[in-house]
């Protein structure tokens, strides 16, 4: 199994990474381990995502009107810490790349109260046309802010910590 590409970049990095979620672990959110469950690191990731997308005009509000969305189609997660009830996390996110159709991101759950990244998730997600739930160009309107996120992530002087396993496919013909 393909390992990460890049040594882990810092917390204070991470930090610097955008981000529009956190939330405090509720104790209903962990399992018979006593640490937040892995649906529950899933749904964390998929609030944060909802909420840093949706600056570039994919949101769940723009999704349910019928308007541009994604579909996530690829994950590759990696979990490097525990997360326990009452302790704050915040998701950040790293834009890797993009086509005309397809999105590639890197999250980082932050736990704000150890100081610690508490996991890692990997994305490809499909551009989609709700009306015939199939894969669409992502609307130009979207690209200017898209692309320039992706230039200011790319100027990072870290290398993204990713799994090797996944890829923007382009497609041939």
């Amino acid at each position: 199994m393909p390992g990460p590409t890049h040594p882990f970049p810092s917390v204070q990095q991470v930090l610097a990474l955008p981000s529009a979620y956190s939330t405090v672990v509720p104790r209903e959110y962990t399992d018979g381990n006593g640490h937040l469950n892995i649906a529950r690191f899933m749904q964390i990731h998929s609030d944060g995502g909802w909420a840093y997308f949706a600056r570039f005009g994919l949101s769940e509000e723009s999704a349910a009107a019928g308007g541009p969305t994604t579909f996530d189609v690829e994950h590759h997660v990696v979990y490097r810490r525990e997360v326990l009830a009452g302790h704050e996390v915040s998701v950040h996110v790293r834009l890797i790349g993009r086509s005309d159709t397809a999105l590639h991101a890197l999250q980082f759950l932050v736990n704000r109260t150890t100081g610690e990244v508490a996991n890692t998730h990997e994305a490809l997600s499909l551009s989609v046309d709700l009306t015939t739930r199939s894969i669409a160009p992502i609307p130009s309107e979207l690209l200017g802010p898209l692309d320039a996120r992706l230039a200011a992530d790319r100027a990072l002087p870290w290398e993204p910590p990713l799994s090797g396993a996944l890829a923007i496919r382009r497609r041939s013909g």
